[in-house]
């Protein structure tokens, strides 16, 4: 499965290439006399993103952190492209195919259809830039709670991928919003750092000014780098870590579990130190929205996640509903278990959110 997945992928990459450069050449004739140096430029955006992000896992050179920054911001315009060349041809294609005055208008208008496609690449590159650094704030009521829980809040963070592109500053505006919010603690489901930069020592004094407690259950970026040095600055921020462990905060139980793959486990886990059951209300954490049934048996009353970031780029949120169904991305209900999937707070790999923002949310007790 995963051999077929990374091949689909590789040949829509690839053929996105083409659509491109075909799409750019359409709309603007005077490329075509540079054409091969425009289709060699789109592969370099390509390979250069992927080759900083290795590289950038083997140094920590702040140069490579800023090459690393502008390629992935290029490969997310690119992608944009991808997608709208890919759309171009297809309507060619129909046209083509299809007789009457529609396929005659398309195929006479072809190159202010890809002038439009263009145009609508780039506003929408603009507007995932801005959807991938400014999160909304976002606050879901809970009822059917016990009467000691009316009024509390708490907020979830999830996915913040800080590192090479969410930097210190940004941090800063998360923790801003969030203190803002007044929750009694914090949640974050996941991929706190993305992997991609080793100098994390540089975030503990933001992640300390976040006026409530910390909740933080790991999720799959947070396992690429040491144990040792995750373990520091995590320790040094102050955040409570749950990874097959729970912990009480303002009277809720709050459980969190280890990260082991994207698919339901059929595992139970051996949770440390869990109350007797009936002392708290629990909630449950994991970073990807499976396993459930897991948290059933513990009587959660809530269960958190996030991973999917709801897709990120379009057209891949149309794919997440193959792998998680319904539970890909809001607000859901597993037999009496309240289930919510975040979009997440940051971004991975291009910052571009196509479509949807990132999201603080606020859960408030009524």
């Amino acid at each position: 499965m995963m051999f077929v997945s990374s091949l689909v992928f590789l040949t829509l990459v690839i053929s996105g290439h083409y659509f491109a450069w075909r799409l750019c050449l359409e709309a603007c004739p005077r490329l075509r006399p540079g054409r091969w140096y425009l289709l060699g430029f789109f592969i370099l955006f390509s390979v250069s993103f992927l080759a900083f992000f290795i590289l950038l896992h083997r140094s920590e050179s702040a140069a490579l952190a800023s090459l690393y920054l502008v390629s992935a911001v290029l490969f997310g315009l690119l992608s944009q492209l991808m997608i709208a060349g890919t759309i171009y041809w297809l309507l060619m294609q129909l046209a083509r195919l299809c007789a009457g005055a529609c396929s005659t208008f398309f195929i006479k208008k072809r190159r202010l259809l890809a002038r439009i496609l263009v145009g609508l690449a780039l506003a929408l590159f603009l507007l995932g830039t801005y959807n991938a650094f400014f999160p909304q704030v976002k606050t879901i009521f809970l009822s059917g709670w016990p009467d000691e829980y009316q009024g509390k809040s708490f907020i979830q963070l999830s996915d913040l991928h800080l590192g090479a592109i969410y930097r210190p500053a940004w941090l800063a505006m998360i923790v801003k919003k969030t203190n803002a919010l007044q929750g009694d603690f914090i949640i974050i489901s996941g991929d706190l750092f993305d992997g991609s930069d080793g100098q994390l020592a540089e975030f503990i004094p933001e992640l300390r000014s976040f006026a409530a407690p910390i909740v933080f259950v790991p999720g799959n970026h947070d396992y690429y780098f040491s144990a040792q040095e995750r373990e520091m600055i995590l320790s040094k921020s102050d955040l409570i870590t749950l990874s097959d462990r729970a912990a009480i905060l303002s009277g809720i139980e709050v459980i969190g579990f280890n990260y082991l793959n994207r698919y339901d486990s059929a595992m139970r886990r051996e949770i440390k130190d869990l109350s007797e059951q009936g002392e708290a209300t629990r909630i449950v954490v994991n970073h990807v929205p499976v396993d459930r049934e897991e948290a059933l048996s513990l009587k959660a009353k809530l269960m958190l996640s996030g991973h999917t970031h709801r897709g990120q780029l379009f057209p891949f949120s149309l794919f997440l509903n193959f792998l998680y169904g319904r539970f890909s991305y809001g607000l859901e209900n597993y037999q009496g278990l309240t289930t919510y999937t975040s979009a997440g707070t940051g971004a991975w790999g291009p910052p571009l959110r196509t479509l949807f923002p990132g999201e603080i949310i606020k859960f408030v007790i009524k």
